[in-house]
């Protein structure tokens, strides 16, 4: 998907909820959308501070928790004490690296069918799952040999 088309979605699906599509909602979403690291909203409020200077970080927070809530973006794990956001909300999973704490996206069906045990659905409603591969990465791995 091209990043006018996620704009565009982005556009229709806020008219859709009755949100407004305020300049600085719309900065946020392009800098999640430009920015495949999965951002912690200081990074996205590094990211736009200069192009909207009176935006503060609890507006980011808010911002953020807002369109998770309506299914614009889905948090990733509040792992390594901060919370993360993806603007990929279909069912995907994510290789962490708990030295460096980079989140890459895993896009692979055949998770997608893993059997959840008896004892999680009884009594309980399943929303659905991701996976988390916790690695130490190439590039962490690289330094430690160094």
């Amino acid at each position: 998907m091209t990043t006018q088309t996620a704009i565009d979605n982005f556009v229709n699906r806020c008219r859709t909820l009755g949100l407004s599509v305020t300049p600085q909602r719309l900065a946020i979403f392009k800098a999640l959308i430009d920015d495949h690291s999965h951002p912690r909203p200081e990074d996205i409020y590094k990211k736009i501070k200069a192009e909207h200077p009176t935006i503060s970080l609890a507006t980011i927070y808010k911002t953020l928790e807002t369109f998770e809530k309506h299914g614009i973006v889905s948090v990733v794990t509040h792992l390594h004490n901060t919370v993360r956001y993806d603007p990929i909300t279909e069912p995907h999973h994510h290789v962490v690296c708990v030295k460096c704490n980079k989140i890459i996206d895993v896009i692979d069906p055949s998770l997608n069918t893993i059997k959840v045990p008896e004892h999680i659905l009884q009594g309980n409603e399943l929303l659905g799952y991701s996976i988390h591969f916790n690695v130490i990465c190439s590039e962490c791995r690289l330094k430690e040999t160094n």
